[in-house]
């Protein structure tokens, strides 16, 4: 077994025990294969060329596509070939490994005529192979570019040996008369980029360094050199690779020429190689096509009537030569008709960079829902193929959305209010006074009654965009019952109620407990028990949406006095004593008292000398009271007695002639006159009488006459005419 041989098993067997002792290896190349050819070129190719006729001859995951995640690789992202596999399976090794690892399977398959005449020798093989046409698009003969990498397994050991695994980029086309014209050289040189020509040697090789110097002046060219296996490189399998390195060559306009991207190992099949080359890179004069002034958001859009834009074609370097940017437009809108005439092509002059113009979206008075599109396509200036392209939307207005939805709040309660747009506009909120930041599309509002919200849109000269929402507000209730109360048991209490704003209706209401009450489902209930005690509730005042205001109340419920036993309404002569009486009570007071004895007894005496009506007010030691009422009547019927004979003769009886009966009467006249009508006595004192005299000389015996009047204490006046009989 030769060294190689054993080179490459001790790899596969290192491989092997890697895989199975750390599955969780995780590389920062990142791998894929798979792909036809069709799929690589348009991963390869950038600006200003069309391609055609691509072809694939390459075995099975020997080509794909890569990624730099983290790697010491000066390729960020591209295709790769190898004459091996590109991608670690379970069962073999590929480009994104340790360097600690050997990419070197063989796969036996055949060599490239072309590359065995580059690099002479014999046993090649593993050829892969990737060649296409394309068309440069430039006006004047312009410099082809493309950026790559190659990398080996042979490195460093087997630099400057007859395993001088080689690649090349072979350019044919008008103008070329070389068959084999390899653009892969080493920079100023036309040196094959091959193991010999760019290594570290003599440093890791025990080959003779001729090997190398006969590849031309000045190699091996190691400042082009990363010795990755020197560096422990852990992203890239390969020993060793190149800087990053440029291909070029002057193609002329228009013309079609033919590429062939190949790669092979040479001498045996055992250590692969690989070249890595930069995706988009492959370009001629490179141009893009940028649009600026438009609507940022919603993937880019201009307005009709007020949002200009600049369409501009710009090439990485100046020439002296024109550039001549072919277009043609596309979409639902129309050149000319929808937006000003926009030209098929533009010009780059020569020692310019730069060329543009404008596109203005024409206001058209027409209601076009959603948006036209404008595609303006790059093309190609000698196939007429899309190079590039944009898409532009066009809008009849502003695009501004909003988000907040119609809402009910309860009062105090915030408003989300939101919108979108792009964040060029220019945004308020209408009306402003309770909104926290009025000009952001997203703030808080604090709406306290149902409010519509408008937000206005602005940019530019466009018209203005408002969209509105409802925020219904209902109130939060503010409830105030009446005081808390003590009470004594008498009637029901009316429970009064003061809610605000009176101006909202739709109120629910619920007392709790609803102990005592007519109905807990009314603002104002009437509250009654028949014992005492202490109650305490709580009402709760609803709007439908559940906006809840509360308030409490206590009552404090005493004993009722009920006065019984009172004495009936009653009629009493005038001047008697009579006695009033109730009952039911710890406290009595009867007016009006004038009359009464012990107006503060429950059985007082009154004498009667008024027709009256008494009022008992009786109260409990918690100062609940009732009242009653009695009537007392006066009888004003009296007798007046007037003898018809008196006998004043000093017996002891009878001895004056006078008024009986008479105790609460008035004497207003008392006159006694004789048979021819003189006067003989005259008192108005009920208490004397006439003794039969006159001036003191007693008169005959005989009948006199009299005239009494008298007044009762009704008022009633009685007069009295008749004759006494004087008797000895």
């Amino acid at each position: 077994m030769n060294q190689r041989s054993t080179r490459y098993l001790f790899a596969v067997l290192t491989f092997f025990s890697l895989s199975f002792a750390s599955p969780s290896v995780m590389a920062q190349l990142s791998v894929s294969d798979g792909y036809t050819a069709q799929q690589l070129v348009e991963f390869l190719v950038g600006n200003n060329v069309a391609i055609l006729n691509p072809t694939l001859n390459c075995p099975n995951g020997n080509s794909g596509q890569f990624e730099v995640i983290s790697s010491n690789l000066p390729i960020p992202e591209g295709i790769v070939l190898s004459t091996g596999a590109v991608k670690t399976t379970t069962t073999q090794i590929g480009l994104d490994g340790p360097a600690s690892l050997s990419n070197g399977q063989d796969n036996f398959g055949p060599s490239d005529p072309e590359l065995d005449v580059i690099i002479g020798g014999s046993n090649n093989q593993d050829a892969c192979v990737l060649e296409f046409d394309f068309v440069p698009d430039v006006d004047s003969q312009s410099t082809l570019r493309f950026n790559y990498a190659f990398a080996s397994e042979e490195y460093p050991e087997w630099a400057c040996s007859g395993f001088n695994d080689v690649f090349a980029f072979l350019l044919t086309g008008p103008g070329i008369t070389n068959p084999l014209n390899n653009i892969a050289l080493v920079p100023g040189t036309n040196i094959p980029v091959a193991i010999n020509s760019i290594n570290d040697a003599p440093n890791g090789t025990s080959h003779p360094i001729s090997n190398c110097n006969n590849m031309g002046p000045g190699s091996p060219y190691t400042n082009l050199f990363i010795d990755n296996l020197g560096q422990n490189g852990q992203t890239v399998t390969s020993d060793g690779f190149t800087v990053k390195l440029e291909a070029t060559a002057q193609v002329n306009p228009c013309d079609t020429y033919h590429i062939k991207l190949a790669i092979q190992d040479v001498g045996d099949g055992s250590l692969n190689s690989a070249v890595f080359l930069q995706k988009n890179s492959f370009s001629v004069d490179t141009v893009t096509l940028d649009l600026s002034g438009i609507i940022a958001s919603d993937s880019g859009y201009l307005v009709e009537g007020c949002t200009p834009a600049t369409i501009q074609a710009t090439r990485t370097i100046a020439s002296p030569s024109r550039k001549k940017i072919c277009l043609s437009y596309g979409g639902t809108a129309i050149n000319g008709l929808d937006y000003t005439l926009l030209p098929d092509s533009l010009i780059i002059n020569p020692n310019q960079v730069v060329a543009a113009m404008i596109l203005n979206p024409l206001q058209d008075g027409m209601d076009e829902p959603g948006y036209e599109t404008i595609v303006i396509r790059r093309l190609n200036c000698c196939t007429l193929e899309p190079v590039d392209s944009v898409t532009i939307k066009i809008r009849d207005s502003l695009k501004m959305e909003l988000l907040s939805e119609a809402v009910e709040i309860c009062g105090r309660d915030t408003v989300v209010l939101h919108a979108t747009g792009d964040p060029a506009f220019t945004y308020s909120w209408t009306p402003s006074a309770d909104v926290q930041n009025p000009n952001d599309t997203l703030t808080l509002a604090f709406p306290p009654v149902t409010t519509t919200y408008t937000v206005t849109a602005t940019f530019q000269g466009c018209p203005p965009v408002q969209r509105s929402f409802v925020a219904g507000v209902e109130p939060i209730p503010e409830v105030t019952i009446m005081n808390d109360t003590a009470l004594c048991l008498t009637d029901p209490l009316p429970i009064r109620v003061d809610v605000q704003p009176a101006s909202f209706t739709p109120y629910n209401y619920l007392w709790f407990p609803t102990t005592a009450l007519s109905d807990p489902t009314v603002k104002e209930p009437t509250f009654w028990v028949d014992g005492a005690g202490i109650y305490h509730y709580v009402l709760a005042v609803q709007t439908p949406l559940g906006c809840t205001g509360l308030d409490t109340f206590s009552i404090e419920t005493r004993p009722a006095v009920n006065l019984f036993d009172v004495s009936d309404n009653f009629t009493v002569k005038y001047g008697d004593v009579a006695q009033l009486h109730a009952d039911g009570a710890v406290y009595y007071t009867w007016t009006p008292d004038r009359q009464l004895d012990f107006p503060n007894s429950s059985s007082p005496n009154v004498t009667a000398f008024d027709s009256t009506t008494f009022t008992v007010l009786g109260m409990n030691e918690w100062g609940c009271k009732d009242t009653a009422y009695v009537k007392m009547d006066i009888d004003y019927t009296m007798l007046e007695t007037i003898p018809s004979a008196f006998s004043p003769n000093g017996d002891g009886r009878n001895e004056k002639f006078g008024l009986g009966s008479m105790k609460f009467q008035r004497l207003i006249e008392f006159r006694v006159f004789n048979r021819w009508g003189q006067e003989l006595y005259s008192t108005t004192d009920a208490n004397r009488g006439w003794d039969g005299t006159y001036k003191g000389v007693p008169q005959e015996i005989g009948v006199y006459h009299y005239i009494i009047r008298v007044t009762r204490p009704d008022g009633q006046l009685k007069t009295y005419k008749g004759d006494v009989t004087l008797i000895r």
